[in-house]
């Protein structure tokens, strides 16, 4: 482990006991061209030429956000023939809206260090001692938990492939002092020094007055972030254990198969482990674990609510609600503006609804409620608005005719999905309701369809 290393030490033989991990795939670095990354390239570049590893490629993504980004391109390019790396530039476009230009940025870049991966093998990035201390201090400021106070993790899985940071403990000093010990160039962003950006300002104005005052403080911080994600790694799996017995599945209320959390169980943990079980979960669902100001919001809005009162918090990535004892997190809701339109199952077997969901129809043998005799005409998609409130109908297998309301309540459909059911009638009858009931005079006696809605 690389805890104190000078420029003279930087070598292909220093690293690349970081390198065991994957050895034998081929290795892209994410080349910015910075110095961070520049120095990545080169030590690599030499690696290679010792065998130490094998194929070496870079990737550079061209935000489009500088006058200048085409120079770096450039740069990058002229960088990669003469160390003989294959680059790809990728262009991506940045939307700055919702959660600022800087996570954008952030964003637009990892789904392109994915596609590098797509196939297998490693995407290596330069972050160093100083970018772990920054990252560190930035999820304190923010509020976070254990998780955040873990830092940037030295690898960790990346799409089909793995992400390395073989730099993270090496000090920006050391970085720059063999960039100049071998003559290398390398571009400065102008947007590094914008204060406005809470990263710069902690790289240019509060962490050199921490440094004068505590000297070293980055490399203690690093330590303390190694020794949080070995405690972290312990709770985890506590955590994990917990978790399990605190989810359940309910496809049949439409929900799919996604994990919900059954508020009673969480409710007998430890107040501590209440708080690890619920951004566990989260995080096992792809989500972002929530800060101590969204937690607080969610055991106070949710989980303390009543069960009748349907809260939910919104937020980018997902709308968190309470339904039937459970807490659900969803993806936010898409708004559509239905209209009836027809679809001639018969020659064309599949159907794009507004909201990106499909209709399939499929010819089946099973004997199940689901299966369906369909009539031999074009179907009228319809979604609840378009139909009469007071309209009573009779499912096949169930008892009475009741309102699409009432049966809705009964199959346990959720209320912010019962907008989105799309209804398949034959004229002004309804037909079915896929994924749910089949009406009475339209149950299969025999071979039928099964419709799917996904």
């Amino acid at each position: 482990m690389i805890l104190s290393i000078s420029a003279d030490q930087l070598s292909p033989e220093s690293i690349s006991p970081f390198l065991v991990s994957v050895h034998g795939q081929i290795i892209t670095v994410a080349l910015s061209g910075g110095v961070d990354s520049t120095v990545l390239l080169h030590l690599l570049a030499r690696c290679r030429d010792a065998h130490i590893i094998g194929e070496l490629k870079a990737v550079h993504v061209h935000h489009g956000l500088s006058e200048r980004a085409d120079d770096w391109q450039q740069f990058c390019q002229l960088l990669c023939d003469r160390l003989n790396v294959t680059l790809t530039v990728a262009q991506v476009h940045v939307n700055g809206s919702g959660e600022g230009i800087e996570q954008a940025a952030r964003d637009a870049r990892y789904r392109v260090f994915e596609q590098a991966v797509s196939g297998g093998g490693c995407v290596v990035m330069g972050h160093h001692q100083d970018d772990q201390a920054e990252t560190l201090l930035l999820r304190l400021f923010r509020g976070t938990g254990l998780d955040g106070l873990q830092g940037m993790p030295f690898q960790r899985t990346l799409g089909d492939g793995q992400l390395l940071r073989p730099l993270l403990q090496v000090s920006r000093q050391t970085i720059k002092a063999y960039a100049r010990k071998h003559q290398l160039s390398w571009i400065e962003d102008d947007s590094n020094t914008d204060e406005r950006f809470s990263r710069n300002y902690l790289r240019h104005s509060l962490l050199p007055q921490i440094e004068q005052r505590w000297p070293g403080v980055s490399g203690r911080i690093t330590g303390l972030a190694e020794e949080v994600l070995e405690a972290n790694s312990r709770l985890l799996a506590e955590t994990e254990q917990v978790l399990n017995d605190c989810v359940e599945t309910h496809p049949q209320w439409l929900l799919n198969h996604k994990p919900l959390l059954l508020i009673e169980r969480v409710l007998q943990l430890e107040p501590a482990l209440q708080r690890q079980v619920v951004r566990q979960w989260l995080k096992r669902q792809g989500y972002k674990m929530p800060g101590r100001q969204v937690l607080q919001r969610i055991f106070v809005e949710l989980i303390g609510a009543r069960d009748d009162a349907g809260p939910v918090i919104h937020n980018a990535q997902y709308s968190l609600r309470r339904f039937r004892g459970y807490l659900l997190a969803d993806a936010p809701k898409v708004y559509c503006d239905y209209v009836p339109e027809m679809w001639d199952w018969r020659t064309h077997s599949k159907r794009v609804l507004p909201d990106g969901r499909h209709l399939t129809v499929q010819v089946t043998n099973d004997d199940c409620p689901l299966t369906v005799a369909l009539p031999n005409q074009p179907l009228c998609i319809k979604w609840r608005k378009h139909l009469d409130t007071s309209m009573k109908v009779a499912v096949a297998g169930r008892t009475g005719r009741k309102t699409i309301k009432r049966w809705l309540q009964e199959y346990n459909v959720p209320p912010w999905l019962r907008d989105d059911i799309p209804f398949l009638c034959a004229g002004e009858q309804l037909v079915a309701v896929p994924e749910l009931w089949v009406c009475e005079g339209y149950q299969s006696q025999g071979q039928g369809y099964h419709i799917k809605w996904f």
